[in-house]
């Protein structure tokens, strides 16, 4: 015996059900997020600290992981540099000794 509720997961969704689903999942995440950014504003003057403002948002500072990212970049730079110059001293030195 089937219930109405298991046809209908049974059956494929079209697109338009789709994009309503995710348009209904969107309006849900941002009124949960503007919820929290409201929850945080309120802790952070409760309890005296200062919010970041609107303009600077956690999303514009560089994560620890970026910032490793940037300095092993700099680092594989300065090995490439020093590799290419210890290149050419071996190559000066095999031209030049007989």
């Amino acid at each position: 015996m089937r219930n109405d509720w298991q046809d209908q997961d049974e059956q494929p969704k079209t697109r338009a059900d789709y994009r309503r689903e995710q348009e209904r999942a969107e309006q849900d995440f941002q009124e949960r997020d503007r919820k929290r950014v409201e929850v945080e504003k309120e802790y952070a003057r409760t309890h005296g600290r200062s919010m970041p403002e609107d303009g600077v948002d956690d999303h514009q500072r560089i994560s620890p992981a970026e910032q490793k990212q940037q300095r092993l970049g700099r680092q594989l730079n300065w090995t490439i540099v020093w590799l290419v110059v210890l290149i050419v001293i071996v190559y000066l030195i095999l031209f030049l000794v007989d």
